[in-house]
């Protein structure tokens, strides 16, 4: 009988212990100002994302001084994310690639994203790629006009590590700008503090250029691959604008500094390793009604990936508008 109270008091003791390290965990990441924000109400969220991708290279000769850009085609993506509580994890496909061969899709047919969305700490895990399908819209001494642009010889992937921890987090909701499972009821806003892990390759095969370009571009802006590796620390600033009751605008900046590892292969210059310092701007912006059962909203997210040598420069912008429609469910005790 003793062996049974003993058992049955330490199943208790354990469910005990559970039960206030859960209370403990969600109070120190989720906890906040009612009169400010109504955190999250339920257990999961479902939401489905339609955006519109696009992306910029612009590379630069700093021997000669010419430059060239090359943008992708835009990209209808098609997809979603599913939350339990602060977890989420995001799946979606480009609405261009299907019907189309290997070979000739735009390289996106599939994003994924892990993401975590607290008051307090907010993360992501991503992985992407992008170009093949391309124009060349910039080239220096040559006009361009009314002549074929296309180019199928450029291929990026990215893979990157984002966290940041909000400082108001008791007044202000990074959830209920970016994350949708909470509601912000005053406007208020927070400084940032982060860290960005981006591994970025992106590859120019010059044998796809069109015929009358072959010997028009200056060798000075041609490289097979540019692999580099970003380490950085951002410092930021996001508000959340309450336009009216469930109605929220939010906008958030973050310029990092840090360090890049870069290694380069070019097609008149010899193999480089170079270790410098990086500069970069993520910017965030959304407008959404939520009522914390039902919610829609935009979301633009533009960022910018800069690489320097002593002979090249590559800038990589690609930037998202997202249209979100969801809903949460399974309330909580």
């Amino acid at each position: 009988m003793c062996f049974i109270c003993l058992a049955f008091s330490t199943n208790a003791e354990a469910k005990s212990f559970f039960s206030r390290f859960a209370e403990g965990w969600a109070k120190f990441f989720m906890s906040c100002d009612s009169t400010y924000v109504t955190p999250q109400l339920y257990n999961i969220t479902v939401q489905s994302e339609l955006s519109y991708w696009h992306d910029f290279y612009h590379i630069k000769s700093k021997e000669t001084k010419k430059s060239m850009v090359i943008e992708s085609e835009p990209s209808i993506v098609l997809g979603g994310y599913v939350y339990y509580s602060i977890l989420g994890f995001g799946l979606s496909w480009n609405l261009n690639d299907i019907g189309k061969p290997n070979g000739e899709t735009n390289g996106t047919s599939m994003r994924k994203g892990f993401s975590l969305h607290t008051a307090r700490l907010f993360a992501e895990i991503f992985t992407y790629s992008s170009g093949k399908t391309a124009r060349i819209t910039h080239l220096s001494d040559f006009d361009l006009k009314n002549r074929n642009k296309s180019f199928s010889g450029l291929d990026s992937k990215v893979f990157g590590v984002h966290a940041f921890y909000i400082f108001n987090n008791k007044k202000f909701s990074w959830p209920a700008a970016f994350g949708e499972n909470a509601v912000q009821r005053k406007s208020c806003g927070s400084w940032t503090l982060g860290f960005q892990y981006n591994k970025q390759t992106v590859t120019l095969n010059e044998k796809e250029l069109p015929d009358y370009l072959v010997n028009k571009i200056s060798p000075s802006l041609l490289f097979r691959k540019v692999n580099y590796s970003d380490y950085s620390v951002s410092v930021g600033y996001a508000y959340n604008w309450v336009l009216g009751r469930n109605l929220l605008l939010a906008i958030s900046l973050q310029p990092s500094i840090g360090y890049r590892r870069s290694n380069i292969e070019g097609t008149d210059f010899s193999h480089n390793i170079l270790n410098n310092v990086s500069t970069d701007l993520t910017t965030r912006a959304s407008f959404f009604w939520n009522n914390t059962r039902l919610f829609s909203g935009l979301i633009l997210e533009l960022h910018t990936y800069s690489y320097r040598q002593s002979t090249l420069g590559l800038t990589n912008t690609y930037g998202t508008l997202k249209l979100v429609v969801g809903f949460n469910c399974w309330r909580k005790r």
